[in-house]
């Protein structure tokens, strides 16, 4: 990777090429996905210290944090590439609060449509997820939670998109529908684009509080993947003329 290719955003194919190396160690070391890679990134970015690459990086390709088992060399390069151009794209976002463009799925119903309205939110579940596993890895951000209501009321904005545990008690599980009914009666959400708006509404907020800072700014609007194409087709930019660009 050239070093001009440091902070250029992934493209959808770099987006599934890097799918394609994590999927590829073994499923024994619980490798992140994606999706739940791009959670645990913004997690990462979010914290109140400075949390290093040498830190955050092991937890990505095993869940235990041990040596990575990647098929070769070529295979880890390639990743990490991808890796640090998502984490500095995030961090750039973050730090000029922009809005950041999560990497989600759309999860389809049996006749293979992508789920409409409400039922569509799930997509961001695997998000959440990995944002959780941030929270749990590098523990300064949760326990900044307990000395800040607001930054604790955006965090559980953020992981109102957990799934309920299976293994849960009763009461804990009461709790956690009680606690989904109260952020949805304050802050109701009706597809999956407007959880997605919310959803970088209440990174960049928490933001503000963790890592306060002046605003950096850009020399042109951002284009993100999930706008409109300026080209008027209609259609979301990653889809349109953003999906050829590197």
């Amino acid at each position: 990777m050239q070093l001009q290719d440091i902070d250029r955003p992934l493209s959808d194919d770099d987006i599934v090429a890097l799918g394609e190396l994590l999927a590829a160690i073994p499923e024994e070391n619980h490798p992140l996905d994606v999706a739940l890679l791009d959670g645990y990134l913004v997690g990462v970015v979010l914290q109140p210290v400075l949390v290093l690459p040498a830190q955050w990086l092991p937890y990505i390709f095993d869940e235990n944090g041990k040596a990575s088992a990647f098929p070769d060399l070529d295979a880890a390069q390639k990743a990490l590439g991808f890796i640090m151009r998502r984490y500095n794209e995030l961090n750039a976002c973050i730090l000029a609060r922009e809005p950041i463009d999560p990497i989600v799925f759309e999860v389809e119903d049996e006749a293979a449509e992508p789920l409409s309205g409400k039922a569509g939110i799930v997509a961001l579940a695997p998000w959440a997820m990995g944002f959780a596993i941030a929270l749990e890895q590098f523990p300064a951000l949760a326990a900044a939670l307990d000395q800040d209501d607001a930054l604790a009321a955006h965090v559980a904005c953020i992981l109102r998109h957990l799934p309920a545990n299976p293994d849960a008690d009763a009461a804990d599980l009461q709790d956690y529908n009680e606690l989904q009914q109260v952020i949805d009666g304050e802050s109701p959400l009706a597809d999956l684009d407007e959880a997605i708006a919310h959803l970088s509404l209440q990174v960049l907020d928490a933001a503000a509080i963790t890592r306060p800072s002046h605003p950096q700014t850009r020399s042109s609007p951002k284009m993100g993947r999930n706008d409109p194409c300026p080209c008027g087709s209609g259609r979301k930019y990653k889809t349109c003329h953003g999906k050829d660009i590197h």
